[in-house]
């Protein structure tokens, strides 16, 4: 299986680095769901209604994915 192998040895190069991004991502993402119902005023309808539905659903990943701070 070279394809599992490569993807192991992938993680064990870059663990930290992936970790790194996905706490900065998932701060950003709580850093948004916080700041989103002030912004309301400051958007066009259309862009509230499209991010409000994208973080709903990162916000649903984050709560499967159990990530700490989501619940």
């Amino acid at each position: 299986m070279k394809l599992i192998s490569n993807i192991n040895a992938y993680r064990r190069r870059h663990g930290r680095r992936i970790a790194i991004e996905q706490a900065v991502f998932w701060s950003a993402v709580g850093g948004l769901l916080l700041i989103w119902p002030h912004l309301s005023e400051t958007l066009p309808s259309g862009s509230y209604i499209v991010g409000g539905v994208l973080l709903s659903v990162a916000n649903g990943v984050a709560v499967y994915l159990k990530r700490p701070g989501a619940q």
